[in-house]
């Protein structure tokens, strides 16, 4: 496998997760003498979750045992169960998320070209089983990967997205753990013995001990579930490859959203809609996104207006083009014009600015290239002064080429303004009537005509 990756001569180094336990030992101890024939550099690293009191011991013993083999170490301890309660997840995921972490950040500190982790192939088999109990899709069913790039494995540091980091390694994966457990005893290995390894309360090591019950229907259980999860990586790989075709032209992402094409989704064949929504959570950092909730953003996708949480990292809305998927607190930038007062009085002439880039100009001079954000007004219709202002509770207006007046709201409903930009969206009036919905619509009987003896002009400028 280095071989393949490219990581077997000495300029390399490899950072080797060692927790003590067989599995790592023996990992390291074949690196060791991959070493000692020309192979790559190694780094130990070992992380104290802070949950058994005889961890200090384990992590002095990995220290010892790295310094015996010749191989530096970095050790640190993480207070695990408190992460765990402010996170509000349970104990492995809390672990592996600051072991994950601490590998990443570990890795970047001494210029790591790969990280290697031992799992094997029972791990492997308990992982396939987990998933399956727990219902999930072809990204849980493929279980464990052999290569993982570094923006799949170490979410957490993509703070830094112009740096490129070191991919994830499991040199172990299509090996079984009683040929490691075989190889301790031949090289005579003292790993460390961790209780928590049989604790029942954890839902893996239940599933350890299902698996020699299982193995009475299939002695060769272990090794089938392994061929089942590259079969069904190799057909999410596809899945994946097909979305990949259609993503430029579906999403728009941006700082804190994503926003899908919403017709392009719904053309789209059941299985890429459902990878391109939880494509969509995943760049918002929300990676366990359910099937429940994936099903309920797709009943919603067909009714333009809906909006709700999805869990309490992620909100949806449905917009008659797009669906926004948004982090909370996510204030859009909109590159269309909004308001944050009530109202604003308008110099004549003059120039307002409106926050977000935009200002409104009123002068007397046609613009150089006037567009639908300028409108042309007989100053002499207009009664009293000039406000842009948001719109309220029962406005009408008289908009040109209409049969009479109308609501603002049905006629913004009608021209399919999303929902978030209604609120905001600027109105120019006067004390008594509304003359322009901005980059829409004017009230007829405020335009400038061939007769009109006095112009002002308005307009939305970025």
């Amino acid at each position: 496998m280095l071989r393949r990756y490219h990581l077997d001569h000495p300029e390399v180094l490899l950072l080797v997760a060692v927790s003590g336990g067989p599995d790592s030992l023996v990992l390291l101890h074949v690196l060791t003498r991959l070493r000692a024939q020309g192979g790559a550099q190694l780094h130990v690293a070992h992380l104290d979750h802070g949950i058994r009191p005889e961890a200090a011991a384990e992590a002095q013993y990995v220290a010892m045992l790295a310094a015996t083999w010749g191989v530096p170490a970095t050790l640190a301890r993480r207070d695990v169960p408190a992460l765990a309660k402010a996170h509000a997840e349970g104990l492995p995921a809390a672990a592996r998320r600051a072991r994950y972490h601490f590998l990443a950040s570990t890795a970047m500190e001494i210029g790591a070209g790969a990280v290697l982790v031992a799992h094997h192939a029972d791990d492997q088999a308990e992982t396939v089983l987990l998933h399956l109990l727990r219902g999930a899709g072809l990204a849980g069913l493929r279980g464990m990967r052999e290569a993982v790039s570094w923006d799949a494995w170490a979410p957490s540091e993509r703070s830094r997205p112009t740096q490129d980091g070191p991919a994830l390694l499991r040199p172990l994966l299509a090996i079984p753990r009683e040929q490691l457990l075989a190889y301790v005893a031949h090289q005579g290995l003292e790993p460390v013995d961790d209780p928590s390894n049989r604790a029942e309360r954890y839902a893996r090591t239940r599933i350890r001990q299902l698996l020699p019950i299982l193995a009475n229907e299939n002695p060769q259980l272990v090794a089938a579930l392994g061929r089942t999860a590259q079969i069904l990586a190799d057909d999410y790989a596809f899945i994946q490859s097909q979305l990949d075709q259609v993503w430029p032209d579906l999403a728009t992402v941006g700082e804190g959203f994503v926003a899908l094409q919403r017709e392009r989704v719904l053309n789209l064949p059941l299985a890429l809609q459902r990878q391109a929504l939880r494509r969509a959570a995943e760049h918002l950092g929300v990676t366990d996104l359910s099937l429940t909730l994936i099903e309920a953003v797709r009943e919603a996708m067909s009714h333009v207006g809906r909006q709700f949480q999805l869990g309490h990292a992620l909100a949806l809305e449905v917009e008659y083009a797009t669906l926004l998927l948004y982090q909370p607190g996510y204030r859009q930038t909109a590159d269309v014009p909004q308001l944050s007062n009530d109202e604003i009085h308008l110099p004549v002439p003059g120039v307002v600015e409106l926050g977000n880039g935009w200002r409104c100009v009123v002068q007397e001079e046609p613009p150089p290239e006037p567009d639908a954000w300028w409108v042309a007004l007989d100053a002499d219709r207009l009664a009293g002064s000039l406000i842009l202002r948001r719109r309220r509770a029962g406005d009408r207006f008289r908009p040109v080429g209409g049969p009479g007046s109308r609501k603002v709201q049905d006629f913004m409903v009608d021209r399919k303004l999303p929902r978030r930009l209604r609120d905001s969206w600027p109105l120019l009036a006067t004390p008594t009537a509304i003359v322009w919905l901005a980059g829409l619509r004017a009230d007829e009987r405020f335009l400038a005509s061939p007769t009109t003896q006095r112009t002002i002009w308005v307009g939305l400028v970025s």
